[in-house]
């Protein structure tokens, strides 16, 4: 699967920042390495300052026309996880600069599917905020969405995070190379470890 290096997180008013450890972008390097991947150390080295949420999220999807699209989301936060926290999903149109428009919402174990919006009644709640999951699904997905998704996460009083975007082609079966596909759950935990590995604090490495 393609990976593309994201933004970094920078450090703004009221943002919370903590260094990340010296050892970490290596030991995801030999991570991604042994799994064939290369998202990881993108993920690392563009996270030496960080918020006090870090979402993690694969550059690229690539999903059949017409079939379900899980859009994966690991996060890690400094504070216990409350029914306050809450996971926000946006959409933008792929070839425009449009702002782009929250299509899902779930905060206090309840999915709010938005209204009016291409994607109302196709897509569903697919994480677990116990396991730092805010993924979701998208059923019969179309070349009509194509485009780049956003999940935001937030775990009051963290509410500082950089969203991280999912860029998702939609194609005909043919056209999928053989690599792609929805996220393994190994790549998964690679993810979610890149994201362990930043919040540690520097005397482990």
């Amino acid at each position: 699967m393609a990976a593309a290096s994201t933004a970094a997180a920078t450090g703004g008013p009221g943002k919370r920042k903590r260094s990340f450890p010296a050892g970490a972008p290596a030991l995801c390097l030999a991570l991604a390495l042994a799994l064939g991947h290369g998202t990881c150390l993108v993920f690392c080295s563009a996270t030496a300052n960080i918020a006090a949420v870090i979402v993690s999220t694969p550059a690229e999807l690539i999903v059949e026309i017409g079939k379900v699209a899980e859009l994966p989301c690991k996060f890690t936060s400094s504070e216990k996880i409350t029914t306050a926290a809450s996971a926000t999903w946006s959409y933008q149109k792929r070839g425009t600069d449009d702002r782009p428009i929250t299509f899902f919402y779930y905060s206090n174990d309840k999915a709010y599917d938005g209204k009016n919006t291409q994607f109302t009644g196709r897509s569903t709640w697919a994480g677990d905020f116990l396991k730092q999951d805010a993924s979701i699904k998208i059923e019969n997905m179309q070349p009509t969405d194509n485009g780049t998704y956003f999940c935001d996460v937030k775990n009051p009083p963290d509410v500082v995070t950089e969203e991280r975007p999912i860029e998702v082609k939609v194609v005909e079966k043919e056209n999928i190379p053989a690599s792609s596909g929805n996220i393994s759950s190994c790549w998964l935990l690679v993810l979610q470890f890149c994201c362990i590995l930043a919040s540690l604090p520097n005397y482990l490495f």
